[in-house]
């Protein structure tokens, strides 16, 4: 899975030298150690609420579309207060720090499954809501600690990506469970088995997640050296401490602002394709088990295309045009669903959740790979991810109510703000890719071109050191 190369022609590496055995040690096992453990986290503990509704849970607990609304509301309004948190996974060991949100992130799931009304459920979906977010906002930023800037969109990708496959294997385990003939509902069943494996991992996770890559236990002293002057950027913070030079400048960053709209815009998608796409197809004419069925697919194929799309960010560069690409895709996607009223033409409307869906994942993940990217110093990428999970967040929110019984089933309001909102990222990451290509090349004319894998020390200035440059 790993794209390395031979340690030698690493950038950045050429001033450490070690043996040849601890050179394809360390190349092959520092990424792979942090992917195996963060996206094995990344579990579908929110997005079996989409699937929790088609198995029965809104009519069993007599909920209606307002009450159902605030089912999703409690998730994001707790989801987004508690996002702040990305700071702590600066300050706290990652290892022990990431294995009690497990716990407390699996039991919270596994509760949902013994709510009897509409007042336990909320209190179930809040709780899940602050866990979720405290690790799906620093994830992302702990990743960045560990890669270099051409190596992160694969990695964010393999992470972010699996929220898809989540969505695919929760489809297609929905669709086992509800043939489950036993004394619970369904959908009870549907929490407790979705959670319980979130809550074992703990254990992986404290004992094999490293806190940085200058302290993984596994690493000798020399390859801690190595893994941590092989990345492009030096950062003289202290670990534990925040430069809040760096936060006030993550703060008045204007492309931060441009990131966290981007995301505002691809998380309308994310939210409501996680939490209404069985009931989309449910209303095509598909009974329940068909229903989540058919929404695997599409998940499936849109965590190949976040891969896509990472290998060829990270390659070629040119973030900005990539977003374009699957943007525009996404838009299509929500065009064709928003034109074709025919409810009978399920072909072009299944069409259209395909395209939807395998063009606003990769968007979502190379958005906040590109983010930190550009982001100086460890502080301000705390700072960058902060403003994008708190406010990009907020869409959520409004994908919640916008899919209401009564519109059913073509469900165009939703599909038409899906459209407008994909439509805007594909003006934003345009606009952005201009302005930074022609932003370096004005460095290049003041102060002289740089070698692209030069380090830079980002403590002070951040990404305003003359020997920056930006990704675009």
């Amino acid at each position: 899975m790993s794209d390395f190369k031979d340690i030698e022609q690493l950038p950045n590496c050429h001033h450490v030298e070690s043996a040849g055995t601890e050179k394809a040690r360390l190349q092959a096992f520092v990424p792979e150690e942090r992917q195996s453990v963060i996206r094995k986290k990344k579990g579908a503990t929110n997005r079996n609420i989409g699937n929790a509704k088609t198995a029965g849970i809104a009519d069993d607990l007599g909920l209606d579309d307002y009450q159902w609304s605030w089912v999703l509301y409690t998730f994001y309004i707790c989801y987004i207060i508690f996002e702040w948190t990305t700071v702590l996974w600066k300050i706290l060991p990652a290892h022990s720090y990431i294995a009690v949100l497990c716990i407390c992130w699996g039991a919270a799931a596994m509760c949902s499954g013994a709510v009897n009304n509409f007042a336990e459920l909320l209190v179930c979906r809040g709780l899940l809501g602050i866990f979720e977010s405290v690790f799906g906002c620093g994830a992302p930023y702990f990743l960045s600690l560990f890669y270099q800037r051409n190596e992160l969109g694969f990695r964010l990708s393999i992470l972010l990506g699996m929220s898809p496959v989540a969505n695919c294997f929760a489809s297609a385990l929905a669709y086992g469970i509800t043939q489950i003939k036993g004394s619970l509902e369904p959908w009870r069943y549907l929490f407790i088995i979705e959670g319980a494996p979130t809550v074992l991992f703990s254990v992986v996770v404290f004992f094999f997640l490293a806190d940085s890559p200058g302290s993984a236990r596994f690493l000798d002293e020399s390859q801690q050296t190595e893994a941590v002057e092989r990345l492009q950027t030096i950062d003289r913070t202290a670990k534990n401490k925040m430069q809040w030079q760096q936060v006030i400048s993550g703060l008045k960053d204007y492309k931060n602002y441009v990131h966290m709209t981007v995301h505002f815009c691809c998380n309308y998608s994310f939210a409501c394709l996680s939490n209404f796409l069985p009931t989309i197809l449910e209303t095509m004419g598909y009974d329940s088990i068909n229903a989540q069925g058919l929404a695997a697919p599409p998940y499936l194929v849109s965590f190949l295309c976040c891969i896509a799309a990472a290998i060829v960010s990270d390659r070629w560069g040119n973030r900005g045009l990539v977003i374009t690409f699957f943007a525009s895709m996404g838009t299509v996607g929500y065009l064709i669903l928003t034109c074709v009223e025919n409810e009978t033409q399920t072909g072009a409307r299944y069409a259209g959740v395909w395209l939807a869906t395998c063009g606003i994942f990769p968007a979502l993940a190379i958005n906040i790979t590109w983010m930190l990217n550009n982001q100086g110093g460890e502080s301000k990428k705390g700072a960058g991810m902060a403003l994008l999970a708190v406010f990009g967040q907020c869409s959520s929110l409004v994908s919640s109510s916008v899919f209401p019984d009564s519109d059913a089933p073509l469900y165009t309001k939703g599909c038409a703000l899906g459209c407008a909102f994909t439509g805007l990222i594909v003006i934003l990451a345009v606009g952005l890719h201009i302005n930074l290509t022609l932003e370096n090349k004005r460095r290049d004319r003041v102060y002289g071109k740089v070698n692209e894998h030069d380090r830079v020390d980002v403590t002070d200035g951040g990404d305003q050191n003359p020997n920056f440059r930006y990704l675009t």
